[in-house]
């Protein structure tokens, strides 16, 4: 995917350093889709909320390939890419063209909302238009332009070779969009800690 993205951050527009960063988590790459498990799996606990068709189309955009293929990794600057960890934003994915050579996605900050133990299953999470920054006063800026990433700001992605260097894929940009919104609203995405944690992804 640097190859792809041309060792910038999709973002930002930012060159080196550069991180690559996972659309579905590296570390949960073994969360397979079995039926045996003592507790229920990622994907049974998607099912109560998606439909099953929906949920298998992630699955399998996911498995076998599993998470290193370049349908699944982004380019983000170090910061863009913690933040993202942490679901301060979230990228809709719009539109791709019919030949696979451009994808357009929409910015979204996330308001931070303190940690609930119970959501209500019908509230929307809120998304102000033209948000110009995260939890905590994060922000992120086009280095070219010097303008500031505000909600709802339209990005676009392209590539040369749509088979060796494909796009991110729209289905786990998808799944992504649900689940950060999902994060930011239960309160998760900002657990007790600082940003000197090791984990990634």
């Amino acid at each position: 995917c640097c190859e792809r993205d041309q060792e910038e951050c999709v973002l930002t527009m930012a060159g080196k350093p550069i991180n690559v960063a996972h659309i579905y988590p590296f570390s949960m790459r073994y969360e397979y889709n079995a039926v045996n498990q003592p507790t229920p799996s990622f994907w049974t606990i998607l099912r109560l909320f998606w439909t099953k068709e929906r949920v298998d189309t992630w699955y399998n955009t996911i498995f076998p390939l599993g998470t290193e293929a370049c349908h699944n990794l982004i380019c983000l600057c170090p910061s863009a890419h913690r933040y993202w960890e942490k679901a301060y934003f979230a990228l809709k994915p719009i539109r791709i063209s019919d030949d696979k050579r451009r994808l357009d996605i929409q910015f979204f900050w996330l308001p931070l909302y303190n940690h609930a133990s119970q959501v209500r299953i019908l509230q929307r999470p809120s998304l102000p238009s033209g948000l110009d920054r995260g939890p905590y006063f994060t922000k992120l800026w086009n280095v070219y332009t010097e303008k500031k990433i505000c909600s709802g700001d339209e990005i676009f992605l392209e590539t040369d070779d749509p088979v060796a260097r494909p796009l991110p894929d729209f289905r786990l940009l998808e799944m992504q969009w649900f689940l950060h919104r999902v994060t930011a609203i239960s309160g998760a995405a900002e657990p007790q800690d600082d940003f000197r944690g090791d984990d990634s992804d």
